[in-house]
């Protein structure tokens, strides 16, 4: 085992309480793919390790980078348990029955993209010619 290894192994020990066998039946289990996104780690590197940083300490599985930067996030804005998988479940009712949808009846369209943009000021001038004609 060359020291690369070995760093890697000792990381793991102290960081996961995981062996380089216990993390590779993880990646095994996984198909070497991010826990929610299903890809590949794009850098090439290994999947990140999550766990649990508000509960248990619980390790969760491997995640893309930029999966564990969401999850990240989301933790540290919405608190721990129980109230991250409420907050996700209201999330995903959000996106599938908008309330301003059901609340008129109908579905209202705007700009599909960031305001502010190049892109969106074009689109507000392309709006404000067919306004006009």
């Amino acid at each position: 085992m060359n020291s690369k290894d070995k760093a890697r192994a000792r990381r793991l020990k102290i960081f996961f309480n995981l062996t380089v066998e216990m993390w590779d039946c993880i990646d095994a289990y996984q198909h070497s793919l991010c826990a929610v996104c299903l890809r590949k780690q794009k850098s090439g590197k290994r999947l990140a390790t999550d766990h649990d940083h508000k509960g248990t300490g619980t390790v969760r599985g491997l995640l893309c980078s930029t999966c564990n930067r969401a999850l990240g996030r989301i933790e540290r804005s919405w608190g721990k348990d129980n109230s991250i998988i409420l907050m996700l479940e209201r999330l995903v009712e959000f996106l599938r029955n908008p309330p301003a949808t059901l609340a008129l009846g109908r579905e209202v369209r705007t700009f599909p993209g960031r305001f502010g943009t190049k892109r969106h000021k074009k689109y507000l001038a392309e709006q404000d010619k067919l306004t006009r004609a």
